[in-house]
């Protein structure tokens, strides 16, 4: 697949449906928060900058949730949702607090950690765990490229991206706090499996391995300690290993955590810690 080019159209979630519909026009944002724009309302629609007219009641059907994200295009309203038989998956956009950084749910799970946060600061979170900002960085699981723009921010040379699910891509080119993911040089992305892109890179070519797979329960195959000598192999010495775990079985006493640890030093990390979400570890020098 070809990467896809960052969009830019205009965007509300079903939130600021509701405020509309409730005769609201002022803060009203069309990038989901990035910035307001001055619209109005006139006949039961929804009068853009550039002129366009919505039907109030288009968007009213076209949002059935207020964490739904809705573009507004001259054919009409779309809810950025995609469903793919082959894979058997449905994904969607989705605004958990109106006007700050949305997330993506696949078949009924979240991309990131959203209680008691917000997407965005999920991932500053993990970033912020990472010690060294020099080099080049690995990003094993780009979703929305929020950390892959954290990271480059951090102070990363370079930082490589790798998306296995095309799908994903396609949500986080009509995310308009994804624009930095297609637009930061710093940036690479490849659309294929980490495991393959490993395959294809040398000893010792990255400073950090930054890696926040999906839960080990949809992604047990990269929490094993094949995948992490293959991270070992590609840092250079001294280099870094950021592993994001989370809780999955926090409420019936599983420790996913320390199987982690546990695998790392199997192969070959050094002072091997638990830090924010998961777990540090650094390649002996």
């Amino acid at each position: 697949m070809s990467i896809p080019s960052w969009r830019s159209v205009p965007i509300v979630s079903g939130h600021t449906v509701g405020r509309l519909l409730r005769g609201e026009s002022a803060g009203i944002s069309l990038d989901l928060g990035r910035q307001t724009a001055a619209v109005s309302l006139a006949a039961q629609a929804l009068v853009l900058p550039d002129g366009l007219s919505v039907p109030l009641a288009e968007l009213a059907d076209t949002a059935s949730s207020p964490e739904d994200c809705v573009q507004l295009l001259p054919a009409g309203c779309r809810k950025v949702y995609v469903y793919d038989e082959d894979a058997a998956k449905y994904y969607k956009l989705f605004q958990p607090v109106e006007d700050r950084p949305p997330t993506i749910v696949i078949n009924g799970a979240t991309m990131h950690a959203i209680v008691g946060k917000e997407p965005w600061q999920d991932a500053a979170d993990k970033v912020a765990a990472v010690p060294r900002r020099a080099g080049e960085c690995l990003d094993t699981c780009c979703g929305l490229g929020y950390s892959a723009q954290l990271l480059a921010g951090a102070g990363f040379r370079s930082v490589t991206t790798c998306e296995v699910d095309a799908n994903v891509l396609g949500m986080a080119a009509d995310n308009p706090w994804s624009e930095g993911l297609f637009g930061e040089p710093r940036i690479t992305i490849v659309n294929v499996d980490v495991r393959d892109f490993l395959g294809e890179c040398a000893d010792g070519r990255f400073a950090c391995v930054f890696h926040d797979p999906p839960t080990i329960h949809q992604a047990g195959e990269l929490y094993g300690e094949a995948l992490y000598r293959e991270f070992a192999r590609v840092l250079a010495p001294g280099g870094v290993l950021y592993h994001y775990v989370g809780a999955p079985g926090a409420r019936v006493g599983r420790d996913y955590t320390r199987g982690v640890v546990r695998r790392m030093q199997a192969a070959g990390f050094a002072r091997v810690r638990r830090v924010v979400s998961g777990a540090l570890g650094e390649k002996p020098r």
